[in-house]
């Protein structure tokens, strides 16, 4: 008699899981929260299924969202975000921080921000809680380090460091010999 309800709840379990569409994709090199759940990369298993509904929160390190065109989303470390499926159409919803986008279409993810749609204006670009802006420069070469390896190189050649060394001595080299 058991057999029965349990075979029952099974069959009610895997109706629930198969009513429930995968959205897209995520992974992670640090450890994030999906559904609530933490999440730790490297146990096996490469990527998590998004389902409608999920939140999902980067840990320290960024987290990507690939959508089934190939869309991709990416949450910069500590963002938030909501994913949906409305009306045929993912939907990415950005909760805190920060998130860059590249797109296949211009429509192939919806994005929003402050409860607002944020529509696009190039295949990449950063979404964050303001709207949407260009893609900015990441990591060491931003416009405030370049300015300052220029500045530095300007006046190392100004004061003649480096420039007098390879100017004087040495033989000559001819690329035929």
């Amino acid at each position: 008699m058991r057999k029965v309800p349990m075979a029952m709840c099974c069959v009610l379990m895997a109706a629930v899981v198969w009513g429930q569409n995968q959205i897209a994709t995520v992974t992670s090199s640090a450890p994030f929260t999906l559904r609530g759940a933490a999440v730790t990369p490297g146990q096996g298993v490469p990527m998590w299924p998004i389902l409608a509904g999920d939140t999902v929160k980067a840990g320290n390190a960024m987290t990507i969202m690939t959508f089934p065109d190939g869309s991709v989303v990416t949450l910069d470390p500590a963002s938030e975000a909501r994913i949906d499926f409305v009306n045929g159409k993912p939907v990415f919803q950005l909760l805190s921080g920060a998130a860059r986008f590249s797109l296949k279409s211009i429509s192939a993810v919806q994005l929003e921000a402050s409860n607002k749609t944020r529509k696009p204006k190039a295949l990449t670009g950063t979404l964050t809680l303001g709207g949407i802006g260009a893609a900015a420069a990441v990591g060491f070469w931003t416009v405030g380090t370049t300015v300052a390896v220029l500045v530095g190189a300007g006046a190392a050649a100004g004061a003649g460091i480096g420039i007098s060394e390879a100017v004087r001595g040495g033989s000559s080299v001819s690329p035929s010999h």
